[in-house]
């Protein structure tokens, strides 16, 4: 048989792994080469050393490494070995050491393309880890990407961005972003990567001409990302008038990505907004409540409110027939479904500007959906519990979305106090589910690192199980020996107590601890954890702790902490005036709804709109709207609530301002 015949290439090639911080290392298997360029004798000396290396003798395989002969190896033999030598190195944190071998590794491995960029992303990693970054960038833009595998892809684009980053270089950032996010396969993996949101404000930092060129640069093998970015920017263009540009950009989109299901759905489901926008009636108001069947009392409520808010912003007299809004009310029944459908009646039939509704979370998310598909501006008068990537400028949430709620705990004057180490207790309802998601999320953006997630049956009446998970109670096998050891010098009390519950110690691994629960689970979950001995704890609910019951029950709570509205005397006016005018003190859902139809009347009364185009452009340009309940500001595309931070004890609501001492964790 002749020694020139091809046989599959086995080598292993060792290669840095940048994981979170560029720290750890991996075994990357190579491709396939020719036999002059490695022999069949030492890919087995390899292979073994290979697994005292796995196995943690580090210094044995080192040394195997060095009882090879160099001078009798061929050259890219040479450049494996030291490349090996330099990965041990490293696990070890002797940098120096792996940067002299990659250094070597480099001289010899020109024969093998995959091998040369492998040694060079190393040899890049171990400048990072030192500091070096002008060095690491300059090594690394050596290296090929297209000869390396996906794992090792990701990388080296993974550490070119943090390179570019650090240096100031816009341009290669952004770049190295889209190649990293090249693999994703659906929209909501690529939303849900905690580069996202970098990628976007990247994308959206540069010019114009820059935007449309990085758009041209990375088209090749269509990324996901790369058509993403270019519906969203068509959206941006159209809204600022630029309506040629953007439907060009779209027609590129719709063409290139026309075997996309998500990017094709989004640009057709745009067009036939676009197509409806002309249809509007500018005095026409929308009111989507239940009316009739179980929730209809509510409605009727709400309804209250509406009146009240009508007659303070038109006048306390309405002569019939006078009326500046055209006010068309439809019932939901208490259905999302029904909901939804009314929602297109009204914009069908009426050409609404805006509609109000979704009295309840699960008519909320249908009904703002439907609206969504046709430009119409939808008040809620309930939390929307979907992504921030699917809400936009024309939704505005009246109890303050997820996003408001998170953003007041996660802001400076809140999360500072406390500590920079968070856990959550969470039900496990969409509504849990849009919490802990978008607390994940900031909780990456602000360096919070998370002690515990922990989940509950909010069927359940006992909670005692995830709040012993959260406190490290539940799995004993690891604290065995403690639990051995206090068991028996409890055994030996004289004096036992009848509080002593357990005998291992609850362990606290955060600061501060966020529990959205309704006020039925927080009168159970609270306790719970002083059942298990953690005292005086961090603990922040969400706005429905403001509750009487709650309230009723707080001189056995403690502290507690919550995000809630801002009650000023704008709240007590509007309280003796509805008082006045209906004999009965208001609660929250007429509040709300008040604030959903005065704030509807505002969007409406100071412009004439002639298309939808025209409405949409006034809300986006709008800054803030205001409210009994509150205030709402713009913020990346958004409405997000001004929230109060208040402290509940002993009955007593307080709102704790800026600067202000919280209570530390003791245990």
């Amino acid at each position: 048989m002749s020694k020139k015949v091809f046989i599959k290439r086995i080598f292993l090639v060792l290669i840095l792994s940048v994981v979170v911080g560029c720290g750890g290392i991996s075994m990357i298997n190579g491709g396939s080469s020719r036999s002059d360029l490695y022999r069949k004798d030492f890919i087995k000396k390899i292979s073994k050393i290979k697994t005292e290396y796995k196995q943690g003798h580090n210094k044995a395989a080192l040394q195997s490494l060095k009882q090879i002969p160099e001078e009798t190896l061929l050259p890219a033999e040479r450049s494996l070995r030291r490349n090996l030598m330099g990965v041990i190195f490293f696990s070890e944190n002797n940098f120096e050491q792996a940067i002299f071998n990659f250094d070597l590794a480099l001289n010899t491995s020109r024969l093998d393309p995959a091998l040369t960029s492998q040694i060079q992303l190393n040899l890049a990693s171990s400048y990072f880890k030192l500091g070096f970054m002008d060095k690491s960038y300059a090594v690394l833009s050596q290296g090929d990407p297209k000869v390396l595998s996906k794992a090792e892809q990701k990388t080296f684009y993974k550490l070119k961005y943090k390179l570019s980053k650090e240096l100031g270089k816009d341009q290669d950032q952004l770049s190295s972003l889209i190649l990293y996010l090249g693999d994703m396969k659906s929209l909501s993996d690529l939303k849900s990567e905690p580069l996202f949101e970098k990628l976007i404000s990247s994308f959206f930092s540069l010019n114009k001409r820059e935007k449309v060129r990085v758009l041209e640069d990375h088209a090749n093998g269509l990324p996901l990302s790369v058509g993403y970015l270019a519906y969203l920017q068509a959206e941006k263009l159209y809204y600022r008038g630029e309506k040629e540009e953007a439907t060009e950009l779209l027609d590129w989109v719709e063409k290139k990505y026309a075997e996309n299901n998500e990017i094709d759905s989004l640009v057709k489901g745009f067009f036939f907004r676009l197509e409806n926008y002309a249809k509007i009636d500018p005095t026409s108001i929308g009111i989507v409540l239940p009316m009739t069947g179980p929730k209809a009392s509510f409605g009727k409520r709400a309804m209250l409110g509406i009146d009240h808010a009508l007659r303070e912003k038109i006048g306390r007299t309405l002569p019939e027939g006078k009326l500046p809004f055209q006010l068309h009310v439809l019932d939901s029944a208490g259905s999302g479904a029904v909901g939804s459908y009314r929602v297109k009646e009204l914009i069908d039939k009426h050409h609404v500007a805006v509609i109000v509704g979704g009295l309840f979370p699960q008519e909320a998310i249908k009904e703002y959906l439907e609206a969504k598909k046709y430009g119409v501006f939808f008040i809620s008068l309930s939390q929307v519990y979907l992504p921030k990537e699917e809400k936009d400028h024309l939704l505005l949430e009246i109890p303050g979305s997820v996003e408001s709620h998170l953003q007041e705990i996660f802001s400076n004057n809140v999360a500072e106090k406390f500590g920079k180490r968070a856990a959550i207790l969470y039900p496990s309802t969409p509504r849990g589910k849009a919490y802990v998601d978008e607390f994940w999320r900031r909780s990456k953006l602000s360096g919070i690192d998370l002690g515990g997630i922990v989940s509950y049956d909010k069927k359940q009446m006992d909670f005692r199980e995830p709040v012993k998970n959260l406190l490290g109670l539940k799995f004993t096998r690891e604290r065995q020996e403690e639990l051995e050891i206090l068991t028996e010098i409890h055994s030996l009390e004289k004096n036992k107590s009848a509080r002593r519950i357990q005998t291992l110690k609850p362990q606290v691994d955060f600061d501060w601890i966020f529990v959205p629960s309704l006020p039925r689970e927080t009168l159970q979950l609270i306790p719970s954890f002083s059942y298990f001995d953690a005292f005086r704890l961090n603990i922040i609910g969400g706005p429905s702790w403001r509750s009487k019951a709650i309230f009723d029950e707080s001189y056995k709570l403690g502290s507690l902490f919550f995000v809630g509205d801002h009650v000023g005397a704008e709240a007590d006016k509007f309280s003796n005036d509805f008082v006045s005018r209906f004999g009965q003190k208001p609660r929250i859902i007429e509040m709300r709804s008040n604030d959903a139809l005065g704030i509807a009347i505002s969007a409406l009364e100071t412009s004439e709109f002639q298309s939808r185009n025209e409405l949409d452009i006034h809300i986006r340009g709008k800054e803030r709207l205001s409210g009994v309940t509150g205030d709402w500001k713009m913020s990346d595309g958004v409405w997000i609530k001004e929230m109060a931070f208040l402290k509940l004890y002993k009955g007593k609501v307080e709102e704790i301002q800026a600067g202000a001492e919280a209570t530390p964790v003791t245990q």
